[in-house]
């Protein structure tokens, strides 16, 4: 049966009624002595298993991970909470410096939270020590047994996540904790008005295509690995490949279906664990990005989350250049972009006079420049009270407003209109 028609056939896999999952295959006679070497022992369904990771470097590390994480430096606790600080709005009380996070990734039986889909493989991450990582994966073996696995996960979760314990993830508030809620409210661990998992979230997709869009192939977890961390994965399984080897596994639990349940936990296990050090890097690179693009990209990450000095502070180089800039020319994208930044930051705090300045910049690097015109004009106009500049900045952009254009006419009536260049460069200079 083809993965779509299995998928649409369980839609409610979750069901404890659906006994077909659960039959040997009629094939050959069940291999009870196989079988019992790949179900957990007891009648959970599910099994957990727990490894401590060391986070330098060159410590020794466990077998499970040593190869996979091979050269890979991990944050400390401390250096974790500084991180995702910076990443995203924290609680006010900031980040516990011990248990900063919690990293969570699930492996499912879906993609994109299509319905019905069953939470196979779920692997978290916490710090226990200051420089040593507590690593726990819960994995299904047997449909029925989802209900006790995520309640399981749940009291562990709730004994380490606080308020001042982040989750952390790639892609999950999309993905991951929506259908982690779904699934426990479907097997009654919270009612469908209670919202589990309550706690600061930080995504680091969202801050990573903040920095590095369009420098890579993609925004992929494994992507940003390998080019930012230098970390490749070798032998690992993609996410529509999970997809079909958890459900040969929940099928047919045989010891070729075990060895693809491990190849899916090993996916699991350094998708969590590159989530530490790949937010740390980001970190790093907010407070030192590698090249003006990144410096830019940087400076609106810290824009948009509210910290303006952090944002200034990195535009200066820029605006510097944008300053010096006193006639047109090639490679303007970055200073001017800085510009526009600075201007909107300093219009926001009230200072006019120092936003129509680089307004002004930006107007002499790219004569024409649609925002940074109708900026200025507007500034002009309302704050300065030129209606004859206004007009002369208005009616010089490359898509000039014709209802601002049409009013100023009429404010100036007959009267002299000062060429823009005059204009633009008056008021690039600091105002006395």
């Amino acid at each position: 049966m083809s993965l779509a028609r299995r998928l649409a056939h369980r839609a409610d896999a979750g069901e404890p009624k659906k006994k077909k999952l659960r039959k040997p295959p009629l094939r050959k006679p069940p291999l009870r002595n196989k079988a019992a070497r790949t179900r957990p022992t007891g009648q959970e369904g599910f099994v957990r298993d727990a490894v401590d990771v060391p986070v330098g470097a060159r410590q020794r590390r466990p077998a499970a991970v040593a190869k996979d994480l091979a050269g890979l430096e991990l944050p400390t606790a401390p250096a974790l909470a500084d991180a995702l600080a910076d990443l995203a709005v924290m609680p006010r009380a900031g980040l516990d410096p011990e248990v900063p996070a919690v990293m969570i990734d699930l492996e499912t039986t879906g993609l994109m939270g299509q319905s019905g889909a069953l939470v196979c493989v779920v692997g978290a991450a916490w710090h226990v020590a200051p420089d040593c990582l507590h690593f726990e994966q819960w994995s299904l073996h047997r449909v029925g047994a989802e209900g006790a696995m995520l309640a399981d996960i749940d009291a562990t979760l709730r004994d380490r996540v606080g308020p001042r314990t982040s989750f952390v993830s790639f892609n999950g508030a999309s993905f991951d904790l929506p259908l982690l809620r779904r699934r426990m409210i479907r097997h009654a661990i919270y009612r469908a008005t209670e919202d589990p998992l309550r706690a600061p979230h930080v995504d680091l997709l969202h801050p990573a295509r903040r920095l590095w869009r369009d420098r890579g192939p993609d925004c992929r977890l494994g992507t940003l690995e390998a080019r930012q961390l230098a970390m490749h994965r070798e032998g690992d399984v993609g996410g529509a490949e999970v997809v079909e080897l958890l459900w040969r596994w929940l099928e047919e639990p045989d010891e070729a279906a075990a060895a693809d349940l491990a190849k899916v936990q090993r996916h699991n296990r350094i998708d969590v664990l590159s989530l530490t050090a790949l937010a740390h890097t980001m970190h790093r690179r907010l407070a030192d990005p590698v090249d003006d693009v990144e410096r830019l990209r940087a400076a609106r990450h810290h824009h948009r989350l509210e910290r303006m000095p952090a944002a200034v502070a990195l535009l200066e180089p820029l605006l510097a250049r944008l300053a010096r800039s006193t006639t047109p020319g090639k490679g303007w994208e970055t200073p001017v972009g800085a510009g526009l930044l600075a201007a909107e930051i300093e219009r926001r705090a009230g200072r006019h006079d120092l936003a129509a300045r680089y307004w002004a910049q930006v107007c002499r690097r790219v004569p024409g420049h649609p925002e940074a015109h109708e900026a200025l004009a507007k500034h002009l106009e309302h704050k300065a009270r030129a209606p004859a500049a206004a007009l002369a900045v208005a009616s010089a952009s490359v898509t000039p407003c014709e209802r601002r254009v049409a009013r100023l006419r009429k404010k100036v009536a007959d009267g002299p209109v000062p060429p823009v260049v005059e204009v633009v460069s008056t008021w690039a200079q600091p105002r006395v």
